[in-house]
């Protein structure tokens, strides 16, 4: 072999081995790792985080609605009581006997209420009567004919926003406060130098001992199945009327205030009827009242500075005494407002 093959050799063999290896290179492939199951767990497939998330949306968008649905409801709740449909007239002082006029008053916010007055012939007092939720003045005629009969000059009226009178928010006792005590004005201008007496029914009971204890004219009060403190009446109310279901119309409380500008847990007579005193008051209730229960009474009765009487009307409902025990109930409101006046039924008959 000559010097220049050698020389050629010495040059080629190196080019011929790298050419081989790339050639072994192209020809090989790479092996890939193989899925494991865990990694399927770990990245779902696009569709399934899509159901999930609208699966979520809907759930969350079905809560919302049902609580929109439930405040809606304890909305609507709230405004057909404090916006209550007006009871219809269904007696007048004409049908017991009574004479009578119409008259008209301005409540102390200009409220104008309306009203009827039953003058007595020989008057020893007046007497204010009013009536309870949902109804006018034609609810308190039969205890105005009582007292009537014994000598006392009568008020009945219609409530801001019931029967005839002006308004369209009913407060179930706080500014019908405002219309009693206009109520007493008037009765202080109609008939001066009288000594004034109030009755009331429930929500009527509950104002006339609110306005009691601002205003030293009214001589006595008798409240008939009347409520401790609104917001607890509110809830018994509910109670009644769902049974263990109640707490789900709790946010008409709440949205009561909003719509009344008072929170019902500060319309209390409770808080008050202490101002009452030295002047008497008696407290009338049903021990079978499921609407406004007897521990109402109590309290209030405890509440209360002597002079104060509590009646127990023995298996009556709410605002029945009069009409399941009508005997022992006129016997002791009617000689509840004599003494408070300074006369007794005896010199009346006379």
């Amino acid at each position: 072999m000559d010097h220049d093959a050698t020389l050629g050799s010495f040059f080629m063999f190196p080019l011929c081995r790298i050419y081989t290896s790339l050639s072994h290179l192209r020809n090989l492939s790479i092996p890939t790792r193989k899925a494991s199951p865990a990694d399927g767990a770990s990245h779902l497939p696009r569709r399934w985080v899509i159901l999930v998330v609208v699966l979520w949306l809907t759930l969350i968008a079905g809560a919302g609605f049902a609580v929109g649905v439930w405040l809606l409801g304890n909305y609507l709740v709230v405004r057909a009581s404090l916006r209550p449909p007006r009871t219809p007239f269904f007696m007048t002082p004409r049908d017991l006997g009574m004479p009578y006029q119409s008259v008209v008053f301005p409540s102390r916010d200009g409220v104008r209420l309306h009203g009827w007055w039953m003058p007595a012939p020989k008057p020893i007092g007046v007497a204010i009567l009013c009536h309870g939720y949902l109804m006018n003045r034609c609810e308190p005629l039969p205890v105005a004919r009582e007292l009537w009969k014994v000598g006392f000059h009568c008020l009945v009226f219609d409530f801001r926003a019931m029967g005839q009178s002006e308004g369209n928010l009913c407060t179930i006792g706080d500014r019908e406060r405002l219309d009693v005590l206009s109520a007493v004005d008037f009765v202080a201008r109609t008939a001066p130098g009288l000594p004034i007496v109030a009755y009331g029914s429930s929500m009527g009971g509950a104002a006339v001992l609110l306005a009691a204890a601002e205003d030293p004219r009214i001589r006595a009060v008798a409240a008939d199945s009347a409520y401790a403190r609104l917001d607890e009446a509110v809830k018994d109310w509910w109670c009644g009327t769902l049974g263990k279901a109640s707490p789900l119309l709790h946010p008409t409380l709440w949205l009561g205030a909003l719509m009344t500008r008072r929170s019902p847990r500060e319309v209390a007579p409770e808080a008050v009827i202490a101002q009452i005193a030295p002047r008497p008051v008696l407290l009338m209730h049903g021990t079978h009242d499921q609407l406004i229960p007897a521990y109402h009474a109590e309290r209030l009765y405890r509440a209360a500075r002597e002079p104060k009487q509590l009646w127990w009307a023995e298996g009556c409902a709410h605002v029945q005494a009069r009409y399941e025990r009508p005997d022992e109930f006129y016997t002791v409101l009617v000689q509840f407002m004599l003494n408070a006046v300074g006369a007794s039924e005896t010199e009346e008959a006379g």
